[in-house]
């Protein structure tokens, strides 16, 4: 199987990156009419080079300074850097500056080209690399090889070329899903709307659909190329091209990300640790880019280190993701993104779990994580939060001790919040001594409690003397149930009785009882399945004998007054009007009874 390695080309303009690409694959990036009239390259330039077993996808971005912005949206997702550099001009401001945004997006290791080496002599080669070497020392963790290159000279482009191949394969991380920036967007006739970009984070085969984040909907995929070639799948890694159905290309942009669904939310605020070069003040509004996406946002400083960005809009951010600030002038700094779901914490508290996460301490982040949730906090979007699987997030959760873990709801509770629900079950007992407590109730009654939960603290109730088990319930030492199914029955029932005309909804009725909904709906069906209650909608039954007795006095209604409507049997019957509309189309299924324009009337025989 072929492997695949990205190479960004990145440098000042006019050093050559252009001819360089094309001295080592023979394609001539400055495709756009403006582009050949103005002789440099405005836009990001893809192609390729392989040798069957190694193919390598070239990124050569603009070396203008006033396309910076180009040059960061083809700088993410790469595996190298290739830094070009003129023997004839030396260092200049957009080599400090691209190789200042590619160590800030984690490209570690680079191949130094020095190009137009024909045009320098050897003593300020030895200079220019002296000074290379200078430029590489102010970033502690970037690696680099030097190659001499002359366009006219064949053998110093194979010397790189060959070298380009022996360049050791990059392990690129799987969270389960994939994502996809768009960064360019075209139209192809006789096939419609295509986009290209890098495939991070996991593969994509052309019978999946892909969840655009930004448009908020699926979209369909025809077909898939990589380089030139019509595949199946594309994996993680790869330069991509996407055939899609179901979009125009001009609901689409530069920036769009494409995913599953289903696994990324977006926030307009997140959380980061921050590498500057020029100070800035708090508050101050840049450009935020992410991806091939660029928006304003506002820095809002809770140490020199880290801060809150505010964006304009929603972004779709995962831990560790890497991002640059700019002004319109020059590259400001950028970082990493620790929390892409900003949680509510007091300051001091959003530092320390800050911290925990920049310095990769998953098991003290989760730590502060359940201090501040009282109730509990969700695995589910663990790949997002933490660039880990749901799996390794409940490994991590089960050392923390005095904790519970719901495996299969992926929710972490504190010892906070059993004390929390322990006093809600007691608040219900003390208002209702013949409570069924179960573990579907307490889920019924709280949104944020999970069913296991529920059912551990249930049991240690039990244990301690506090509850008691009758049936398959949990109840009181003082309750007066006797048999469960025998007790439900008869207060339901005797409840409808005594509610006659404004009898509760099911749901509202099981409340005021304190019993799960599948146990009353077990009571109703049967009292249904005996006649004894009538179903008038899913929120409305009434006892038999009470709807008998409205029926009557309707008729008698129509006898007297010549017919029925909502006015007249609001004066004889003061209902609410959901009440009297469900009674009237109730009436309305008699053969008997005529409706013109909401008048019931008698028919005539």
């Amino acid at each position: 199987m072929q492997d695949n390695l990205i190479l960004g080309v990145m440098g000042h303009i006019d050093h050559g990156k252009t001819s360089l690409v094309r001295a080592l694959n023979g394609f001539w990036g400055d495709e756009r009419k403006d582009e050949k009239e103005r002789g440099i390259t405005l836009d990001l330039s893809f192609s390729n080079l392989s040798n069957g077993e190694r193919n390598i996808a070239f990124i050569d971005v603009p070396g203008h300074e006033k396309l910076v912005k180009n040059m960061i949206a083809g700088a993410f997702g790469l595996d190298y850097g290739m830094l070009v550099i003129a023997a004839n001009d030396g260092i200049m401001p957009q080599t400090l500056e691209h190789l200042r945004i590619a160590s800030l997006l984690g490209i570690s290791d680079f191949v130094v080209a020095i190009s137009k080496v024909d045009l320098a002599d050897k003593a300020e080669v030895v200079v220019l690399k002296e000074q290379i070497q200078n430029l590489f020392s102010q970033f502690n963790t970037l690696k680099y090889q030097i190659f001499e290159v002359s366009f006219y000279d064949e053998a110093s482009v194979e010397n790189l070329k060959q070298a380009l191949f022996e360049l050791p394969k990059k392990i690129h991380r799987d969270l389960g899903f994939f994502r996809y920036y768009i960064d360019r967007i075209f139209v192809i006739k006789g096939s419609g709307c295509v986009v290209s970009g890098t495939l991070l984070d996991g593969n994509l085969t052309c019978d999946q659909k892909v969840w655009c984040c930004n448009l908020d909907r699926l979209i369909g995929i025809k077909n898939i190329q990589c380089h030139g070639e019509f595949v199946n799948e594309a994996k993680s890694g790869q330069r991509v091209a996407l055939n899609l159905s179901g979009v125009s290309h001009h609901e689409l942009k530069r920036g769009d990300l494409l995913t599953k669904k289903g696994y990324l939310r977006g926030f307009d605020r997140i959380e980061v640790a921050l590498e500057m070069f020029v100070e800035i003040p708090h508050n101050a509004e840049v450009n935020f880019f992410i991806g091939a996406l660029k928006m304003p946002c506002r820095v809002l400083f809770l140490d020199k280190n880290y801060a809150t960005l505010k964006l304009k809009n929603p972004v779709y951010s995962i831990f560790n993701e890497r991002f640059i600030l700019r002004d319109d002038k020059q590259t400001l700094g950028g970082g990493r993104v620790l929390s892409p779901i900003v949680d509510p914490m007091k300051k001091s508290q959003k530092l320390e779990f800050l911290k925990m996460l920049d310095e990769g301490n998953l098991k003290g982040a989760f730590e502060i994580l359940l201090q501040a949730h009282k109730k509990g906090f969700g695995l589910i979007s663990a790949s997002q939060r933490f660039g880990i699987s749901q799996i390794e997030a409940l490994k991590i959760a089960k050392e923390i001790p005095q904790c519970f873990v719901s495996e299969k709801n992926l929710v972490v509770y504190p010892k906070k919040a059993e004390e929390l629900l322990r006093e809600i079950i007691l608040v219900i007992l003390q208002k209702n001594p013949n409570a069924l407590l179960s573990s579907a109730l307490l889920c019924q009654k709280q949104s944020w409690v999970a069913n296991d939960f529920a059912q551990s603290l249930l049991d240690k109730l039990l244990k301690e003397g506090v509850l008691q088990k009758n049936d398959s319930f949990y109840v009181s030492p003082k309750a007066k149930i006797g048999k469960i199914e025998d007790y439900l029955y008869r207060t339901i029932y005797a409840l409808l009785q005594n509610q006659g005309f404004e009898p509760m909804a099911p749901y509202n009725l099981y409340d005021s009882l304190d019993i799960d909904r599948k146990s009353g709906d077990e009571v109703f069906k049967k009292l249904t399945r005996e006649k004894k209650i009538v179903r008038l909608n899913h929120k409305l039954f009434i006892c038999t004998q009470s709807l008998t007795q409205l029926l009557g006095a309707m008729r008698e209604i129509i006898k007297n007054e010549g017919y029925l409507d909502l006015n007249n049997f609001k004066v004889h019957f003061n209902l609410s009007r959901k009440y009297l509309i469900a009674y009237l189309d109730y009436l309305d299924s008699f053969g008997d009874i005529l409706n013109t324009n909401g008048k019931r009337t008698l028919k005539s025989c």
